[in-house]
C-alpha cells in the first residue's frame, strides 16, 4: 500500500527502530524530505500511528519528484526537499497507552537533544504530561516532533 492510499488521520507520529520519534501534521510533510532521507533511508522500518491508532509500518520510499518552490533549488531557504511516497504495511492497531508508552520511550533516548544537561525538571514534567494526554492528536502537540524535511 501507497502512503497516498492509506487514509491517515492526522496528525501521524513516527517512531524509527532505533526509538526516535518524528511528527506529520498533515500528508503534504509526511510526504517530503530532504536529501539525507532518502541517501540513508532513515524511514526504512519507522512504525506511523495515525490519530485513530491505526498503525503501517514503512518498507522502503522512493523519490517521486521535488517538492517546495524553484527557489529551493538554490538552497536560499534551506535544501532542496524530495516530494516521496511510502510503501506501507498495514499492522494491527495500537492503544493510546501503547503510544504514550512508545512517547516516553522517545524522549528518553534523545532526553539530552530536547532538554540539554539543564533541563532535567522539564524533561520529568514532559514525562508526566505524556500520561496524562486523552489523545494521540495531544502527544503530538505537546512535543510538536520534527519532520524529515530538513533531513
Amino acid at each position: 500500500m501507497k502512503s497516498s492510499e492509506a487514509g491517515f488521520k492526522f496528525p501521524v507520529l513516527g517512531f524509527t527502530p532505533d526509538r526516535e520519534m518524528w511528527g506529520f501534521p498533515d500528508l503534504d510533510r509526511l510526504t517530503r524530505c530532504g536529501s539525507s532521507t532518502l541517501k540513508e533511508s532513515l524511514q526504512d522500518g519507522m512504525e506511523l500511528i495515525d490519530s485513530d491508532g491505526k498503525r503501517w509500518r514503512v518498507l522502503s520510499i522512493r523519490r517521486t519528484g521535488r517538492a517546495g518552490s524553484i527557489i529551493s533549488l538554490l538552497w536560499i531557504f534551506g535544501q532542496p526537499q524530495s516530494r516521496i511516497e511510502q510503501e506501507l504495511e498495514p499492522m494491527p492497531a495500537v492503544s493510546l497507552a501503547e503510544v504514550q508508552q512508545r512517547s516516553r520511550d522517545a524522549m528518553e533516548s534523545s532526553q539530552i537533544d530536547y532538554y540539554g544537561e539543564d533541563g532535567q525538571a522539564e524533561y520529568r514534567s514532559t514525562l508526566i504530561k505524556i500520561g496524562k494526554t486523552r489523545s494521540i492528536a495531544k502527544i503530538y502537540d505537546l512535543l510538536e516532533p520534527d519532520t524529515f524535511e530538513p533531513y
